[in-house]
């Protein structure tokens, strides 16, 4: 599933110029791989070519936990046979800053971690910390739950 929405208004709010393209994929490792590209893609759409390094960044880390863990968490139990997880990347271009959001289908929220010097894995919402101007997750109201990051459009980049 591929969508571009070109403007968006939100009830109760001040219209303010967005657009946002969404991408449905299994939550198997290659898709982390298609996360980028997609990403790539419309960034350069968009003429944000500045923000592209960053976002690859952070879409690679937000892709590779849904797959790795949201994955896992929200398999089915007991043997059943259940419909591959899949996993929801969303990118909003807002006039201030890009938001990355990938959901899963795992209600359990990301907790930062301290990763050792030897570790293979541990570091990614370090980096996104450090890339993002604000990163935030919350559950769905349909199950699951979402992991956004925010990056700055602003020449200066993300406060720090």
């Amino acid at each position: 599933m591929t969508t571009a929405i070109e403007c968006a208004v939100i009830p109760g709010a001040v219209a303010a110029p967005r657009s946002s393209a969404a991408l449905q994929l299994r939550a198997v490792e290659p898709s982390a791989r298609r996360a980028r590209a997609f990403t790539r893609t419309w960034l350069r759409r968009w003429g944000e070519d500045d923000l592209v390094d960053p976002a690859l960044l952070v879409v690679c880390e937000l892709a590779t936990n849904a797959i790795r863990h949201g994955a896992r968490d929200s398999a089915g139990q007991g043997g059943a046979r259940t419909p591959a997880p899949r996993i929801t990347l969303v990118l909003t271009l807002r006039p201030d800053a890009l938001d990355i959001e990938v959901r899963d289908g795992s209600a359990v929220l990301p907790l930062p971690r301290t990763a050792g010097r030897d570790d293979d894995c541990g570091r990614g919402l370090m980096i996104i910390e450090a890339l993002a101007e604000s990163w935030a997750c919350g559950l769905a109201s349909d199950g699951g739950k979402w992991v956004r990051a925010s990056l700055s459009r602003s020449p200066a980049g993300p406060a720090r």
